[in-house]
């Protein structure tokens, strides 16, 4: 059995967090109240899986406790809490992942039990999984080398659909974070300790794109002639010979470069050297398509997007989820998308949960959407097997209760 979820409540009104703590417990949760960070050792704070975090406190605020935790070995996920407006929670959320930390979600005072609850559920990962064993960079390391060297290295794909028809469009490759020996490790783990090993990243980066070709590959067998999305880590970008190493899997598989999207991370190509984006130029000049990923985290480099070889650009999951609530999240999202469109771009959108996701992305111009409505991230076997379990071919692909736009 999974161990519940500990979350620490910590906000200087006993009443809120007192109250808090007791509707957490009362959903199965394992919760504690503090009012002070100070009385929390790191050893402590890192005991925890979420913080709720107050950002006004007398003595040491929200903000110094960031400084903190971006110290915790396996620091908890942070939802943040204030009376004071948007911008002020958003800039802090935004300090928060500067640091590295996981900010499971933003909420204004007064807020209601299910908005808690909904964060919470966003944000957990079972801890059966192996989740909440603090592997050191140097066993994660070890375990993906091995996976790469046995091809055991684990990969499922999230499908992504066309916004109005919901017709299935292709699909992104993920990790799904098993390693041999460890058992689950968090993707983003992995990938920030492949990272400190340039040829490592670069070696997960080209198993992911083998597997990611066969995937592909199957699915064009199967009668749906639609690319795969692989993520290209700015580090990939910077190794001897790249262009050409990306080449080799997909010809091994037969495939054309048009059957691959690479994504691309918006902080990384805006601070790319002149080299890097000479290599960006290549790979789309072999017949690559280019996808500038987590668009609106970063609005002062939307200006930059002309000066870019892309062809599609993924809008910000957490711009959607902000969105939700807020006009001004909700104005960038619209200005982005557009922004797109007049670019000549193609434009998808990220974590698409609810049905009114999916009507926001239907108003504006947004070509393609991916997220938890249409299907969660699937082992190719069980993918197929969802196409196959369509009437036909350009059935839609998504659950009985979203209704396609004909």
């Amino acid at each position: 059995m999974p161990r519940a979820q500990a979350v620490l409540v910590l906000d200087d009104e006993p009443e809120l967090r007192e109250d808090l703590a007791e509707l957490l417990v009362g959903a199965g949760f394992s919760a504690e109240g503090r009012g002070d960070a100070r009385s929390l050792t790191d050893a402590e704070f890192g005991a925890f899986d979420v913080v709720i975090l107050d950002l006004a406190m007398p003595g040491t605020d929200g903000l110094s406790v960031l400084g903190r935790l971006a110290h915790v070995p396996q620091a908890p996920r942070i939802i943040f809490i204030s009376g004071h407006g948007e911008d002020v929670l958003q800039t802090a959320a935004a300090v928060a992942r500067r640091e590295h930390l996981q900010v499971a979600g933003v909420l204004r005072k007064p807020f209601t039990a299910e908005d808690v609850l909904r964060l919470l559920g966003q944000s957990w990962v079972p801890l059966d999984s192996g989740a909440s064993i603090a592997w050191s960079d140097a066993d994660i390391r070890s375990a993906l080398a091995e996976a790469i060297d046995e091809r055991a290295l684990s990969v499922a794909f999230q499908p992504k659909v066309t916004a109005k028809g919901l017709i299935f469009a292709g699909a992104e490759a993920l990790l799904t974070g098993d390693l041999p020996r460890l058992g689950y490790v968090s993707p983003e783990i992995i990938v920030r300790a492949a990272t400190r090993e340039p040829e490592l990243i670069g070696a997960m980066s080209l198993e992911v794109l083998r597997c990611s070709a066969a995937a592909c590959r199957a699915w064009i067998d199967a009668g749906w002639d639609v690319p795969v999305s692989v993520n290209l880590p700015f580090e990939v970008l910077c190794l001897p010979d790249i262009s050409e190493r990306l080449l080799s899997p997909i010809h091994e598989e037969g495939l054309m470069p048009r059957h691959v999207i690479f994504e691309l991370t918006e902080d990384a190509i805006y601070d790319s050297s002149s080299d890097v984006l000479a290599i960006l130029a290549r790979l789309r000049l072999a017949g690559f398509g280019l996808s500038l990923d987590d668009v609106g985290r970063r609005q002062s480099g939307l200006l930059q997007l002309a000066n870019l070889p892309i062809t599609e650009v993924k809008i910000d999951l957490q711009l959607l989820a902000q969105a939700r609530t807020w006009s001004k999240s909700r104005s960038v999202f619209v200005s982005v998308a557009e922004l797109g469109h007049r670019l000549g771009l193609t434009v998808v959108a990220e974590g698409v949960e609810t049905r009114d996701d999916l009507v926001l992305v239907r108003s504006l111009p947004v070509d393609y959407v991916q997220g938890y409505l249409v299907s969660r991230k699937q082992h190719l076997p069980d993918l197929l097997a969802m196409l196959a379990a369509s009437s036909s071919r350009g059935a839609p692909f998504a659950p009985d209760h979203v209704v396609p736009i004909s």
